[in-house]
């Protein structure tokens, strides 16, 4: 839902960075709470079960948790790219293309959203959303179907994950 609600606050463009940022904040929990729940640091007996059950490949989009580790653990994160050389200055929370920007550097561009792309870059680390958030849907389609309510689907609206 929050992708979809992230979609309509910049088709109608009334939203404004802090709303962007803020269903992207929502997206990256979901996204790390399922990746916990199928791969678990403990039981992973009970990931294995699940993954098996729902046809989840080990090679899942949903396994990776770089990009919410990074975004949940961004003071620690901070306090080590401050340390690392002379700022002159940096943005953050950054909205659209970086191509062709030259200043602020890459250096200094704490997060920045490409809605195009639908890629988050943050603290220099490129992460792509859109296959992860299609494994979501793939996977609630799964689960509709271990339930017993087959055929029930979330359809992505029109050139959602288009990168």
């Amino acid at each position: 839902m929050a992708k979809i609600d992230l979609k309509k606050c910049r088709t109608a463009d009334t939203c404004g960075q802090d709303r962007e940022y803020y269903y992207l904040q929502i997206i990256l929990i979901a996204l790390g709470n399922i990746s916990k729940i199928l791969w678990p640091k403990k039981n992973a007996n009970r990931g294995i079960e699940l993954r098996t059950a729902l046809n989840v490949k080990d090679d899942s989009a949903l396994k990776d948790r770089g990009l919410r580790n990074l975004f949940e653990h961004f003071d620690e994160k901070m306090d080590e790219w401050f340390k690392a050389a002379d700022r002159h200055g940096f943005s953050d929370r950054n909205v659209g293309s970086t191509e062709g920007i030259i200043v602020p550097s890459a250096a200094e561009r704490l997060r920045t959203f490409n809605p195009k792309t639908w890629t988050l870059t943050c603290l220099g680390q490129e992460f792509r959303l859109a296959p992860a958030i299609q494994a979501a849907y793939e996977l609630y389609e799964a689960i509709q179907n271990v339930i017993g309510q087959p055929g029930k689907k979330i359809h992505p609206l029109p050139g959602e994950l288009d990168e």
